[in-house]
């Protein structure tokens, strides 16, 4: 049932809607059913009678020139006639297309970036979920939609989340750059696109969440590197003075040295290879941490751990509060959000 307060739709069962509040019971007594008289087709006019409609008339051609335009804003024929009406077109027309080889579509417009190291969304963690919705024929409304959800985000204020607009650009050379939502809290992030697909609207929505760093991996990194650098500073002057204790000198540990080489072989036996594993691991760490960043732009990916609930309650109720939002705004275009088809078999393939 269509509220008459502000015209969004409702299910026939429902008493108030669910948008304003209006009492649809009342509206639907105060506006009985009514009975209209059945279309009946046109008279035709016998043929000894002149008939009512005018005669089609043949128009000459038109020239390379732009035809002059008579009183009322029709066109007028180069005879002084004036033209036919044009019949609407069933489709409006393509999207412009500025030059420079960007494409224009209902939010800003996509071009190409020369070259880029990272992905689209490097920097954002771990891909949860990702999904898709096309309504038919509605594209040439992409550029509306964009407005009303960039309005409606304002005015939501969906707590500590913060939303911006930004150009994300794919991995590669010369590749695209695509225009997106980006909404931001603590961990959690959703990337919302809309965009004129052909004739159609599509809407795609993806979730990332990087996990946080663990204060525990942050401690052991902390003194693996502080025993790194005994191990390439005073480590070196230990292990020599040991080594002149076996000829007479004093010892590391205090004392004239023996010559039974306890100070060397405490030294080579227990501080070398736990140096020694402790120098391949922290070159593993590096490697590793370089590697993250070339490709995913985290340099702490070695340091985290699993998500946790707070992170995991986070990230539903963004994907839930995004998704409703995309229905208000197409409540508020006329459209019904129920005519989105998904495109993605993933979980949540309906804005409910």
């Amino acid at each position: 049932m269509i509220c008459p307060n502000c015209q969004t739709k409702n299910e026939n069962v429902a008493k108030f809607c669910f948008r304003c509040g209006y009492s649809l019971q009342q509206a639907a007594q105060s506006s009985p059913a009514q009975n209209y008289p059945a279309w009946q087709p046109p008279p035709v006019a016998p043929s000894n009678q002149t008939s009512p409609y005018p005669q089609a008339q043949n128009y000459p051609p038109m020239s390379n020139q732009q035809a002059p335009i008579a009183q009322g804003g029709a066109p007028l024929a180069q005879s002084g006639a004036p033209m036919p009406p044009v019949a609407p077109a069933l489709y409006p027309p393509p999207a412009y297309r500025p030059p420079g080889g960007a494409q224009a579509t209902g939010y800003g417009t996509t071009g190409f970036s020369t070259f880029n190291m990272w992905g689209p969304f490097a920097g954002y963690g771990t891909r949860r979920r990702h999904t898709g919705w096309l309504m038919d024929n509605q594209g040439h409304r992409a550029a509306e939609l964009v407005e009303a959800m960039d309005r409606l985000f304002k005015e939501r204020q969906i707590p500590k989340v913060q939303a911006e607009r930004k150009e994300l650009v794919a991995r590669g050379v010369a590749v695209e750059t695509r225009p997106y939502f980006i909404l931001k809290r603590e961990l959690a992030s959703i990337a919302l696109y809309i965009m004129q697909f052909g004739r159609d609207l599509f809407i795609s929505q993806a979730s990332y969440l990087k996990p946080p760093v663990s204060p525990l991996k942050l401690v052991i990194l902390g003194c693996s590197v502080v025993f790194q650098l005994f191990m390439m500073g005073s480590y070196s002057k230990m292990l020599s003075d040991s080594v002149s204790g076996l000829f007479g000198g004093f010892g590391l540990l205090g004392g004239t040295a023996t010559g039974g080489g306890g100070d060397l072989g405490f030294l080579l036996c227990v501080i070398g290879p736990v140096g020694l594993v402790n120098t391949i691991a922290l070159i593993i760490f590096t490697f590793y941490s370089f590697y993250k960043f070339v490709t995913e732009k985290d340099l702490l990916a070695g340091l985290r751990v699993n998500p946790n609930e707070f992170n995991e309650d986070d990230l539903m109720a963004m994907e839930k509060a995004v998704e409703q939002t995309v229905r208000i705004a197409l409540t508020d275009l006329k459209l019904n959000p129920d005519e989105l088809q998904p495109t993605s078999l993933e979980r949540g393939g309906q804005l409910f």
